[in-house]
């Protein structure tokens, strides 16, 4: 059985395009962004932030050696300022985080609300963690807001190890 985290990736897939604009709200141990830029192709663009210069230099290193450095814009920038770098007239297929214990949900549900403003038809904004993160309780609570009109909301759930991802589409 897959793991909650390779069913989002199987959904992401699904959407992206090569060309197109995604973002990875939180860089960690770069793998995300690695997926991502493997996915957009060489005329796509990754937006990888973190406030951790030690993760986006782990990330640098991974893209370089997979030869993907130049998919990637690697901003030293907390996930609040992501509406600053986002142009309206280019929207974003993509929008993923990696949930941690650390991440204060109100902020990531502002945050996520400022970005729909940006998400493409059918993009995915996509959270992927634990279901204890306070994160992934305040947008799994907020997602059961959205009109099913214009969103499509599904959630991924190891009842075993407690990891979820959830994913918010955009009719």
């Amino acid at each position: 059985m897959k793991k909650t985290h390779n069913l989002a990736q199987v959904a992401i897939d699904e959407i992206l395009h090569v060309g197109d604009t995604v973002v990875d709200a939180t860089i960690k141990n770069g793998d995300a962004s690695r997926f991502l830029a493997s996915r957009v192709g060489d005329g796509g663009h990754v937006m990888a932030f973190s406030p951790d210069k030690t993760e986006i230099d782990a990330m640098a290193t991974s893209l370089f050696l997979s030869g993907l450095t130049a998919r990637v814009e690697p901003i030293e920038k907390a996930f609040t300022e992501i509406p600053s770098y986002l142009d309206p007239s280019e929207p974003v297929a993509v929008f993923l985080f990696q949930t941690d214990a650390q991440m204060d949900g109100a902020s990531v549900v502002q945050t996520i609300k400022q970005l729909m403003l940006y998400l493409r038809t059918h993009g995915l904004i996509v959270l992927d963690g634990l279901k204890a993160h306070a994160a992934m309780q305040a947008v799994l609570t907020y997602a059961q807001t959205l009109s099913d009109e214009n969103y499509d909301v599904r959630l991924f759930d190891d009842l075993l190890s407690g990891e979820q991802a959830l994913l918010i589409q955009r009719q």
